[in-house]
């Protein structure tokens, strides 16, 4: 660094918290990619942890002490993070290597048993802290430094909540409400449970929101007592037809902040019910206030994750509109690659607005990951002007885009031929296919798990020598998040691999391959779990392709397929065309879907 370059604004933000620990006495300050309502997608306000380290990847938590700071992340973000933490205090933890220390081991390893360690409840999750109680006291700061220093901290949203309709829906709000009462009264002997999740909450009540980017929720919190349900909620997103609406069903309103005056009330005889993903911050105000608790996986969380038969036609419904906007989008791009005018970024403008004139769009379900040659390497880029690049005729391209319509959630990503590619690309590519059509075809028992089920989609890669370190499927939601529990589909053995897989589920198959410095390929789908057969041996369940949407044969070593996979790609491009066809209005994006869904001659 010469004399004359800038200190990164990370460094001034850090310095700053660490004068403010001293005057608080900490020895450390923990902050996750965390808000009070555990989400994947963070609305603006609760984004402190990308604030004070610069890092903008979704998975992340900081540790900051008086002469260290480091943050741990995933390597979906390996590479990203360790460009933007260069010029930073911080240290990269890339979560998962051999001899990398996870958060509480480093810290044991700096300071002294009993030291005082920072956070701010709302934003860090209660799990967290269990293993840390042991060693060091934990305590809840609250907003104070982040009130004082972030001088530019986004509001919360006052935006209107809106009805999720019934066609679309296809169950009522109080019969979800009556289902998960006696849920929990079966299992667990009580009727009273304080809910955050937002995907939990936005289901339940058939209301969706836009408070948080990438994501149709709300913010709010759920209180369900045996007679009565409270719905704490800024008052101002309420408009009078959504009041009516509520009250009809027996549903009471309090302040979105109001939440801890009507907890306290509580019998104090009787165990109210936590999601696993609570708060510090509430858990603390209920253990202050003498209200026993349990903590459990959220029973609403495997309700949504069944579609009903109305939700599963509502996606097929989405993932047809999308198919159409993929198809105007691909042929759009073969048009103009030869131009040298479009990159990473134009591209993605390009496709937001082909979603945006489709009918029911609401918007995308998550940034749109555009990653030409290079930039496909990485996981999960997102193209900005600094970064952006223009696109070749030439090598590769890796799109995964997706986005939420009145019905329903896409999540897809295909591999885009350019134009001439390499042995190596058209191999990978190829690796890639195959594992991502042995899953598409499994047939399996009732109860496999996504840890039984995914090496199916290794198999082919790992013979080759080759594999890749994210998961290979999560479950979408029904115009909620687009990542979905409680299953998974991963090679680590964790709870979410331990979910038995039923029918009306939806997964992704999304396998890759990424050769660093040189290109990425991943291919997804998003599928429903359907009966299959049922035979002396038991019941078996089967994958439907939701998703439809051409793969590229250019891109294709047909040498490496066998018969039965050529013909399968055939079956489902002859779907894709028979779905698709009728709801392309251009008679050239028609004959570009016919060529693209031609069926390949086997043998």
């Amino acid at each position: 660094m010469t004399e004359n370059t800038p200190l990164h604004p990370v460094v001034s933000r850090v310095a700053l918290l660490r004068q403010w620990m001293e005057e608080k006495g900490l020895a450390a300050f923990i902050l996750p990619t965390a808000d009070p309502h555990n989400s994947e997608f963070l609305p603006a306000h609760w984004m402190a942890r990308e604030w004070i380290t610069g890092f903008t990847g979704s998975a992340g938590l900081a540790v900051i002490t008086a002469n260290q700071a480091a943050l741990w992340t995933d390597s979906r973000y390996f590479l990203q993070a360790e460009e933007q933490l260069a010029g930073t205090p911080f240290t990269l933890m890339r979560e998962g290597q051999p001899d990398v220390p996870d958060f509480l081991e480093w810290m044991k390893d700096l300071l002294p048993q009993g030291a005082t360690i920072g956070c701010c409840g709302e934003m860090f999750p209660a799990y967290l802290g269990e293993g840390m109680t042991h060693y060091f006291q934990l305590v809840d700061t609250g907003d104070d430094f982040f009130d004082r220093h972030w001088t530019d901290r986004p509001a919360l949203s006052t935006a209107p909540v809106t009805r999720y309709p019934m066609t679309s829906a296809g169950m009522k709000a109080s019969e979800k409400l009556a289902v998960l009462r006696h849920e929990i009264q079966t299992t667990y002997g009580q009727q009273q449970i304080f809910l955050n999740d937002l995907s939990d909450i936005a289901w339940l009540l058939n209301l969706r929101g836009t408070d948080v980017d990438y994501n149709p929720f709300f913010l709010a919190y759920l209180l369900i007592e045996p007679e009565r349900t409270t719905l704490f909620i800024q008052p101002e997103k309420l408009t009078e037809d959504i009041q009516n609406y509520l009250s009809e069903m027996g549903v009471h309103t309090a302040d979105y902040t109001a939440w801890g005056e009507m907890l306290r009330e509580l019998p104090h005889n009787e165990l109210l019910l936590l999601p696993e993903g609570i708060s510090q911050q509430v858990q603390g105000f209920l253990q202050l206030s003498g209200i026993p608790t349990q903590v459990i996986s959220s029973p609403v969380e495997i309700m949504r994750a069944i579609k009903n038969p109305t939700e599963q036609e509502s996606f097929r419904r989405a993932m047809e509109e999308d198919g159409a906007t993929m198809v105007c989008f691909l042929h759009w791009l073969d048009d103009h690659i030869q131009t040298g005018e479009v990159t990473e970024v134009s591209l993605d403008h390009q496709l937001t607005a082909f979603r945006a004139a489709r009918k029911g769009f609401r918007s995308l379900s998550f940034p749109t990951i555009a990653g030409y040659g290079p930039h496909g390497a990485i996981v999960h880029y997102e193209a900005t002007p600094e970064t952006d690049i223009p696109l070749q005729p030439k090598g590769l391209l890796l799109l995964d885009s997706g986005a939420h319509y009145d019905y329903g959630t896409t999540d897809l990503t295909r591999t885009i031929a350019l134009g001439e590619l390499t042995p190596e690309e058209r191999k990978v590519y190829t690796l890639v296919l195959k594992g991502h059509i042995a899953l598409n075809r499994c047939i399996f028992p009732e109860g496999t798990t996504g840890l039984a089920l995914d090496m199916a989609a290794r198999y082919p890669m790992w013979q080759a020598g080759y594999d890749f370190g994210h998961g290979t499927g999560h479950g979408v939601g029904a115009c909620l998040g687009v990542h979905e529990g409680p299953h998974q589909i991963r090679k680590n053995l964790r709870a979410c691999t331990q979910i038995p897989f039923q029918q009306g589920m939806t997964v992704t198959n999304e396998p890759g391959i990424y050769v660093p410095g040189k290109f990425g390929v991943r291919i997804e789908n998003v599928l429903l779990v359907r009966k299959a057969m049922r035979n002396d041996f038991g019941s078996f369940l089967q994958f439907e392709q939701l998703t439809l949407c051409p793969y590229d044969l250019r891109a294709v070593d047909f040498s490496l397929l066998n018969a039965d996979e050529i013909q399968w790609i055939n079956d489902y491009h002859a779907e894709v065309r028979k779905r698709l066809l009728p709801l392309l209005s251009d008679a050239a994006d028609q004959t570009w879907l016919i060529q693209a869904t031609t069926a390949i001659e086997v043998g």
